[in-house]
């Protein structure tokens, strides 16, 4: 009986050694949950239809002043199940997630290009600390739309329509917003270009007081006739958002802008 025990339990033991050298957890599962002993950050990144965004990359700036474009202080690689581990040191980060097509990694975002800066910019990394950033691709329809203050999502912002004098959708426009202090300038952050039925969900990064308009260029300051707008609230178009608050502000009417 033992005779016949013993090479059963032999046997056992080859198939449990072989499942130990042949089961090891690849990469990308581990690019998912908290590695051990990180100083960085890790998470996942998809497309916009929630598909693993297998070659996109993670980059991490010390600094926004690029825009977040240009050659990065690091970055990574997204594996085939849609995760990332970025080994940074101890500082401060701004993060953005980029997917070009079909081209090396360089040059300026094109149309058919996707990213997504992190909403939650910037990060500040310790020494031995791992923090997880997941992302969300969004496409670059006008690539001059998408800069920093463009996000695909978040839980305050505002939303609406988009609408010419005869409350008409203005498809291809896009709304933004600048703080109240600061309404020289950049926008502080844009909506995604409007489809054919003019509506926008613009996302911010935290409450505050926000001057609300819309156009259709990207760039410059109006120019004379172009479809221009401001949120009509007898406040120059400024409203106090809560944290946490998605404002519907109904429509945005755009008319031909005069200097």
């Amino acid at each position: 009986m033992t005779s016949k025990v013993f090479p059963a339990i032999l046997f056992c033991l080859f198939l449990l050694l072989v499942g130990c050298t042949t089961g090891v957890s690849p990469i990308s599962d581990l690019s998912q949950a908290k590695p051990v002993e990180l100083t960085g950050v890790y998470g996942r990144v998809v497309d916009q239809a929630g598909v693993p965004a297998v070659g996109a990359w993670v980059y991490a700036y010390r600094s926004a002043r690029s825009g977040l474009r240009g050659p990065a202080d690091f970055a990574a690689i997204v594996d085939s199940d849609g995760g990332y581990v970025l080994d940074l040191v101890d500082g401060e980060y701004w993060l953005v997630a980029r997917y070009r097509q079909g081209r090396a990694d360089s040059g300026p975002p094109r149309a058919g290009d996707s990213w997504a800066p992190y909403r939650r910019n910037p990060v500040r990394v310790s020494e031995g600390q791992g923090l997880r950033a997941d992302f969300r691709l969004q496409t670059v329809v006008s690539p001059q739309v998408m800069h920093l203050g463009t996000q695909a999502d978040g839980q305050t912002g505002f939303s609406g329509r988009l609408v010419d004098s005869a409350g008409e959708p203005l498809s291809g426009g896009f709304a933004f917003v600048h703080r109240l202090a600061e309404q020289n300038g950049m926008p502080a952050f844009t909506s995604q270009p409007v489809g054919t039925d003019g509506r926008f969900q613009l996302f911010v990064d935290a409450g505050g007081n926000f001057c609300l308009a819309g156009r259709l260029r990207t760039r410059g300051q109006p120019v004379a006739g172009e479809p221009f707008g401001r949120l009509e609230n007898g406040n120059k178009g400024c409203l106090m958002l809560e944290q946490g608050e998605i404002r519907e502000v109904g429509d945005l009417v755009l008319r031909p802008f005069r200097p």
